[in-house]
Order: structure tokens, then sequence, then C-alpha cells
């Protein structure tokens, strides 16, 4: 009758007291998932390997794919307009510069990968969001679909993300940048009465605009 009588809040409190002060058993390492999960990783990517060695057999087979795959991400040979901004970039860079400044680019991406997996190693989901955010941000021939996909995975944040700031600004320039970016493709390359730097400039607030997303995100995970 007396701990009935008590507020619930205390009792909570009570409960979580006597569960963190309970000792903790040491946790061991093993390395036995660690190598179960390389074997059937490998075993499955040799698997895929070898049935798209026989389906692309007739087309150039494996080196083929890769080169039409990664290749035409990381090599950035074609130059045709996209919502990204590398085109533009590589577009008017001098050719004697090209590979360097085409390793930092693709670099810039591995040295964020480390930090970012160890700072937020307790949050798998988030980290694999981030990742999925940078890779989509970065990609030389980025499209809509690459964004569609890690801003469809916001619901899982969303108690997180319940206090970010200025989302509302974020909302206005991912739709202006939507009506825009048709517009200015079609006066460019259809109605020939605008240039390349129509277009670019919409290509410029879109990257802006997922550079300041993804900034708020970290900062409201981080900070609030």
């Amino acid at each position: 009758m007396w701990s009935s009588a008590l507020p619930r809040k205390f009792i909570l409190q009570r409960h979580q007291q006597e569960v963190l002060n309970q000792p903790k058993l040491p946790l061991g390492f093993s390395w036995r998932p660690i190598i179960h999960f390389a074997f059937w990783a490998l075993l499955w990517s040799v698997y895929l390997l070898v049935l798209c060695g026989i389906s692309l057999e007739q087309f150039g087979g494996l080196w083929e794919m890769f080169k039409s795959t990664y290749g035409f991400i990381l090599a950035v040979e074609d130059l045709s307009p996209s919502i990204g901004i590398l085109w533009y970039f590589f577009a008017e860079v001098f050719d004697f510069l090209r590979n360097f400044f085409l390793i930092a680019f693709h670099v810039n991406i591995l040295f964020m990968i480390l930090p970012l997996a160890i700072q937020l190693h307790h949050r798998p989901c988030f980290l694999a969001f981030v990742f999925i955010a940078i890779f989509s941000m970065l990609k030389s021939h980025p499209s809509v679909g690459d964004s569609a996909l890690y801003l469809g995975l916001l619901g899982w944040f969303v108690n997180e993300l319940a206090d970010m700031q200025f989302s509302f600004f974020l909302f206005c320039g991912y739709f202006g940048v939507s009506l825009l970016s048709p517009v200015m493709h079609n006066l460019w390359i259809w109605r020939g009465t605008g240039n390349a730097n129509f277009y670019f400039a919409t290509a410029m607030v879109y990257a802006c605009l997922q550079v300041s997303y993804f900034y708020f995100l970290i900062h409201c995970f981080f900070f609030l």
C-alpha cells in the first residue's frame, strides 16, 4: 500500500538506479561472427560475379560491366549536364590538373568514413544513413533518386529531428530547386535562350542545400 502511494516517477527513478548499480559482466570479444560474416559475404560476392560473368559474356564480360558502372562514376568522362556540379567543374579545369582534382574529390569521401564510424559506432542505423547521404551528395553524376533514397529514411529519426533548425528553410529550398531546375534545363538545352550558368546555378543551390541539410542533421544529433 505504501509503494502504490508513491509517485510513479519516483518508482521509475529508483528502478533505474537499481539497474545501473547492478554489476556489469565483462563482454568477451569473439572473432567467430566476424569470420562467419566475411565468409558468407565472400561466397555471395563470388557467386554473384560468376552469374554476372556468364550473363555478360557476349557483351564484354565483367570488365565491361565495371567500366560502365563504377568506371563511369569514378572517371567522370561523360560531362553531360546533371544535377551535380562536377560536370561543370571538369569541363572548365585544365587537362593536366584533371587527374589531381579527380583523386582529390574521390579521396575526400574516404577521409570521412573512419571519423564518422568512430563517432557514431553506437548508432549504426544513423551511421548508415549518414554514409548514404554523403555518397549521394558527393557522387559525380547524382540524380534526384539519390536524394530521394536518404530523404525517404528520415522517418527513422523523427524524434531526434523534432528540434532540427531551419527545417522550413530547407524544405522551401528543395521545393524551389525542384521547380527551377527543369525550367533552366529547358531554357538552355531546348530553347537555346540561356547558357550553362543558368542550369549550373540551380545545381550549386542544390549542392548548398544538401550540405546545409547534412550540417544541421549532424548538429541536431550531437548538440541538441
